[in-house]
């Protein structure tokens, strides 16, 4: 009689020792722990090209496991990343601005 093998994934939910959200901490946004760095600027950084060594010369605080954790979550929630960056843009701010601006009469 053959063997049925059944495959179980079990999602398994990543703690991210080194990012934080606080009130207050830019705007609630992910950052590394115990700063103001958001983690959507490290990926934005990352996404562009800069290599940890880079990263960790523009961050001389930041020891290489606070940078790569922040990826690891970038990647894990790249959804709610993206829409940090999208929302830091200098696009969505001159957009937003010119919502509110009211047209001269």
């Amino acid at each position: 009689m053959a063997r049925i093998l059944e495959v179980v994934f079990v999602a398994v939910k990543v703690r991210h020792g080194y990012v934080e959200k606080r009130r207050g901490v830019c705007g609630g946004r992910a950052v590394i722990a115990g700063t103001r760095i958001p983690v959507w600027l490290i990926f934005k950084r990352y996404r562009a090209g800069e290599t940890l060594e880079e990263l960790q010369e523009a961050y001389p605080t930041l020891t290489p496991a606070q940078i790569l954790d922040a990826l690891g979550y970038a990647f894990d929630h790249i959804e709610e990343i993206a829409k940090d960056i999208e929302e830091n843009s200098e696009e969505y701010w001159r957009n937003k601005q010119s919502t509110f601006s009211s047209p001269s009469s």
